[in-house]
């Protein structure tokens, strides 16, 4: 592995889909609700505005990892920011659930990475890096 390693990321299709498909669901279970009018098409609109706001373009654009388990976050403005990595990332074979933390503030940004979010063995390395060279930083209060 030659560092600095830079991952480039994009819209996961898979994710996109299951968006999709959470979404229609609530909005079928809202649907068949036996209330009244009002309620459900209040609900209904909240179930539009999320699935809505799901579709604006990931303000993260790419990572890039270093030897020493510094990690920075690439802006889709070109803007790169040094993060650490906060408690409750979690690595599984076909999922990535990164939490980072910009300097110390107190809400992390999470990430959610399928596979398709970028290539194959850029996928392969990040999971091996964040499993072995990076380290959380301890649970900071307020952190859920």
């Amino acid at each position: 592995m030659h560092f600095p390693i830079h991952v480039e990321l994009c819209r996961s299709r898979r994710l996109t889909i299951l968006l999709i498909l959470v979404h229609a669901l609530a909005a079928g279970c809202l649907w068949v609700l036996p209330w009244p009018a009002l309620p459900r098409c209040l609900l209904l609109l909240a179930v539009a505005v999320s699935a809505w706001l799901t579709r604006h373009p990931p303000p993260v654009a790419g990572l890039r990892l270093t030897e020493n388990g510094d990690l920075l976050v690439l802006s889709a403005v070109g803007d790169a920011l040094s993060v650490s990595i906060a408690s409750g990332t979690v690595v599984f074979s076909q999922l990535v659930v990164l939490r980072v933390r910009k300097n110390e503030q107190r809400r992390p940004m999470t990430l959610v990475l399928l596979p398709d979010s970028m290539s194959a063995e850029q996928f392969r390395v990040l999971r091996l890096w964040l499993r072995w060279r990076a380290e959380p930083k301890g649970r900071v209060e307020g952190d859920a």
